[in-house]
C-alpha cells in the first residue's frame, strides 16, 4: 500500500513538472516597448523622430531592418453585469528595427493600423509596455 501511494505521488509530481514546463514554453517570452525616446525638431520643418527601445536584441533573432508590430493588451468589460470578460489585443503601430545589440532593439515607427479595422485602443501612439511582436510581413 506504501508502495503504491509512493508511485502515485511520484508520477503525479512529474505530471505537474512537465506541465509547468509545457506551459512555460508555450507562452515563450513576452517582448516590450520599453522606453520611448523623442526628439525635440530644433526648426520648423525639421522631422520629429520617436525611438522605441525593446528588450528583444540580436540574441532573439532581431536583426537591422526587420519589421515588428506594437500591440496593445486592452481589458474588456461587461458593464451591464460590471464584471471582467478578459484580455483582447489589438494591433496599434508597424515599427521598423534601425538598431540593434545583443540584449535590445531600437525601432522607428512605419505606420498607425487604420482606424476603420482597428478597436480604439485608447491614444495614437506606441506606449511603454506594449507588446512586441515580429511582423508576419518581412
Amino acid at each position: 500500500m506504501v508502495n503504491r501511494f509512493a508511485a502515485l505521488l511520484k508520477i503525479l509530481v512529474l505530471a505537474i513538472l512537465v506541465g509547468m514546463s509545457l506551459a512555460a514554453h508555450s507562452r515563450g517570452a513576452e517582448f516590450f516597448v520599453t522606453s520611448v525616446i523623442r526628439e525635440i525638431p530644433m526648426k520648423q520643418g525639421d522631422a520629429a523622430y520617436r525611438d522605441f527601445y525593446v528588450n528583444a536584441g540580436s540574441n532573439n533573432g532581431l536583426r537591422q531592418g526587420v519589421f515588428l508590430e506594437a500591440i496593445r493588451k486592452m481589458p474588456v468589460y461587461d458593464n451591464i453585469n460590471s464584471k471582467l470578460l478578459g484580455d483582447t489585443t489589438v494591433k496599434i503601430a508597424r515599427l521598423r528595427v534601425i538598431h540593434v545589440d545583443k540584449d535590445l532593439a531600437i525601432a522607428r515607427l512605419v505606420k498607425f493600423f487604420e482606424k476603420e479595422t482597428t478597436p480604439l485602443a485608447g491614444f495614437d501612439s506606441v506606449m511603454i509596455g506594449d507588446l512586441i511582436q515580429v511582423s508576419e510581413k518581412q
